[in-house]
């Protein structure tokens, strides 16, 4: 619709200043086909915009409609170079912005010299989102929808309405408010550190050290650190043959080998227990 928007309001400007010829350069291949009836016009929305479209065209004395692609439309992306040069120029530079929503009229009895350059202008009303936190903090109010109910519910929690505050006065809350926020942050990472402690202390109290040096026998854990071996039945011992501890490492960690050679390692301690011959 937003094609139809546009193509109407340069027809209307080209039918005010009374132009003769028009060439048209549009990258919706819809609107471009529609208009050369290659396409039908279906959505029931877009049956007004199209014959309003017809009129304006028909009223100029020659009018060309060429589809262009979007990466070749090079008039198009000059102006949206010009917008975002005007938009970080430093000096202050008005524009005027067309604000209109365009309706064609439906009536299809009006003659077709009447028709044209009439369009009605709707003033579209953009709702305050706030305004219904605003109904409920102060005065309890929800709306009739009940899903927009339960999101008005929802959304209030976040929000505490201050009644008669200048700018100032919000800006100095809003600042309290970021400093709050910064000391429940530290809180919480002080809260989380002593827990994490306390967790390493319960699970310290259950650990048994385990020192071993060169030379010693020791068994192994035969899953998951063991998967050379292929396994038996689940009533095999967990422990696998015995080892000699080869070299010892300052982390806790070992390294093993068996009768035959093969060296197993680095193991962490707790893997390992001693072997008594």
């Amino acid at each position: 619709m937003a094609e139809y928007q546009a193509l109407i309001l340069g027809l209307e400007m080209a039918v005010n200043i009374k132009m003769s010829r028009l060439k048209v350069f549009g990258d919706s291949q819809l609107v471009i086909r529609q208009l050369l009836s290659l396409y039908e016009v279906r959505k029931p929305e877009f049956i007004p915009y199209h014959k309003y479209a017809l009129k304006l065209i028909t009223s100029l004395d020659c009018v060309t409609l060429e589809h262009v692609p979007q990466k070749e439309n090079k008039q198009a992306d000059a102006l949206a170079n010009l917008a975002s040069t005007l938009a970080s120029c430093s000096e202050e530079i008005k524009v005027h912005v067309c604000q209109r929503w365009v309706v064609p009229p439906l009536s299809h009895d009006i003659e077709e010299k009447e028709q044209v350059g009439v369009v009605s202008v709707y003033e579209i009303e953009r709702e305050d989102w706030r305004q219904p936190l605003i109904d409920y903090l102060r005065h309890g109010k929800l709306p009739k929808d009940l899903r927009h109910k339960i999101e008005v519910r929802r959304r209030a929690s976040h929000f505490i309405y201050f009644q008669g505050l200048s700018n100032e006065d919000n800006v100095r809350l809003r600042l309290e408010e970021l400093e709050a926020l910064d000391e429940k942050h530290l809180e919480a990472q002080q809260r989380l550190e002593c827990y994490q402690a306390r967790l390493c202390r319960a699970f310290n109290k259950k650990v048994r050290p385990h020192s071993f040096q060169e030379g010693d026998l020791v068994l192994a854990v035969r899953r998951p650190i063991i998967m050379s071996k292929r396994m038996g039945s689940k009533f095999l011992s967990k422990w696998d043959d015995p080892y000699v501890v080869q070299e010892v490492y300052t982390n806790g960690s070992y390294k093993i080998v068996d009768e035959n050679g093969l060296r197993i390692g680095p193991i962490n301690g707790k893997f390992l227990k001693r072997y008594y011959a």
